[in-house]
Formats: structure tokens, C-alpha cells, sequence
């Protein structure tokens, strides 16, 4: 099948499908179509079919996003044949987009969150989960819904303080395989876990909290993934 997407620049119309190398615009000038650009638009359009996502261009934002830091793209991977919308996995990069778009207003609406998750085809029965975890009613603090989220990810309590580190890394200059927040947020998230879990003692959350403290006191009031990860110092669960 061959996609015909329009593409207007400077008055040019120019037809992906086609099979041509270019086409001459009204200055005479050649317009080069990309020898690449039919195969990522039938690409694009065999995932967004097998995929079903409910907001196209939301999807469509996240895909090529994804597609450009070659990471893995918001697809369903059951057979083409089978079409089930909302059985997308969540992911960091799609946990990402959600923060981006909700965590400006602090407390946000359950039918908010609901949306922006169905319109990014994610599995109706996690966010069932999620909400029940949390206790989340009409209406609910964003950093919590995303500190379960790292937490669906992450497996542990460590692991979920290094996903939403990467996530909300707030040093440009605290590069990667490190991520840094300020002590506060490191604080928030992780006594919110710690209880949610409740298989960590008071005793731990507060030495925890106490070492990360005084290592934060050194660096402007920043906490490093590197803090705790690989620390035989602190132990998060």
C-alpha cells in the first residue's frame, strides 16, 4: 500500500507516495522528496492502525518522538490482524509525555488523567490498578499518580527513585548514566512509596532520608541517582 500524505511548503504540494525524486516548485527550483519518507509514512500508518490510539495527533507526537532518540515507539505488537485498543504497555517515555502534560497544575482530574492515558493506548486494567493503589478519587495530586507509575516500572523502591530521576532530571548538567532532583521532591516521592509499600520501617525511611540529606547539603540541595543506586550506605526497601 502506498501512503499519500500532502505536504505543503511554499506553496508546493508534494505526494509521499509518489516515485519521483522531486518535484519542481513554483520558482523553478527542485523540491527533493527524502528517498526514506514513503517507507516511515507506511510504517507510521501500519502502527497507528495496528495500535487503534484514541488522540492520533497525541500518539502520532509520542511515536515520532520516539522514533527520533531511537527508543522504543507506542506500539501494539499483536498480530495485524487483531485490533485491541488500550493494551499498551506503559513505558518511560510515555510516562514522560504524561508529566509534561499534567504535572504543571499539581492536582488534576481523575477524567483528565483517564484521557490523556486512553488517548496514549494504554491498558485500561493498569490505570484501574493505579487508581485503586492510590486511593485517587475525582480528584488527585499528579506527583503521586506519577510516583506509582515509576513504581509499576521500576519493581522496587529504588528502581522507581531512578525512573522518575531520569524522568524529572532537573540539572541539565547532570548527565547520564546520573540524574539529579532537588532533595524536597527525592523526599516527597520516596517516604509516598516507602508507606505505600509498607514493608519499609520508619526507622529505614528516616535513616534513608537523613544520609541523602547531608549528601544533598554538598551539592546545592541535589540528590544523584548515583547516591543511592550503588550505595552500600543507604538502602531505599
Amino acid at each position: 500500500m502506498i501512503v499519500r500524505h500532502s505536504l505543503r511548503h511554499e506553496g508546493v504540494f508534494v505526494a509521499a507516495g509518489s516515485h519521483s525524486g522531486f518535484r519542481m516548485s513554483h520558482t523553478g527550483k527542485p523540491v527533493v522528496i527524502p528517498p526514506e519518507l514513503p517507507g516511515i509514512l507506511k510504517q507510521f500508518t501500519k502502527d497507528a492502525i495496528r495500535t487503534q490510539p484514541e488522540d492520533l495527533l497525541e500518539w502520532a507526537t509520542l511515536y515520532f518522538s520516539a522514533l527520533v532518540q531511537g527508543k522504543t515507539l507506542p506500539v501494539n505488537r499483536t498480530p495485524d490482524k487483531v485490533v485491541t485498543p488500550n493494551t499498551m504497555d506503559l513505558t518511560p517515555e510515555v510516562l514522560t509525555t504524561m508529566h509534561e502534560k499534567l504535572h504543571k497544575n499539581g492536582t488534576v482530574s481523575k477524567k483528565e488523567v483517564s484521557k490523556l492515558w486512553r488517548s496514549l493506548g494504554l491498558a485500561d486494567d493498569l490505570l484501574r490498578h493505579i487508581m485503586t493503589v492510590g486511593c485517587f478519587g475525582d480528584q488527585l495530586d499528579w506527583i503521586k499518580f506519577f510516583a506509582l507509575g515509576c513504581s509499576y516500572l521500576g519493581g522496587t523502591i529504588k528502581n522507581a527513585m531512578t525512573h522518575a530521576l531520569y524522568i524529572l532530571n532537573s540539572d541539565s548538567s547532570c548527565k547520564p548514566p546520573d540524574a539529579c532532583v532537588t532533595f524536597e521532591t527525592f523526599r516527597f516521592l520516596y517516604s509516598y512509596l516507602a508507606a505505600v509499600d509498607r514493608e519499609v520501617s520508619q526507622a529505614q525511611i528516616d535513616r534513608t532520608i537523613t544520609y541523602l540529606e547531608a549528601q544533598a547539603k554538598a551539592r546545592d540541595g541535589m540528590v544523584k541517582v548515583s547516591d543511592f543506586v550503588n550505595s552500600r550506605k543507604v538502602r531505599l526497601g
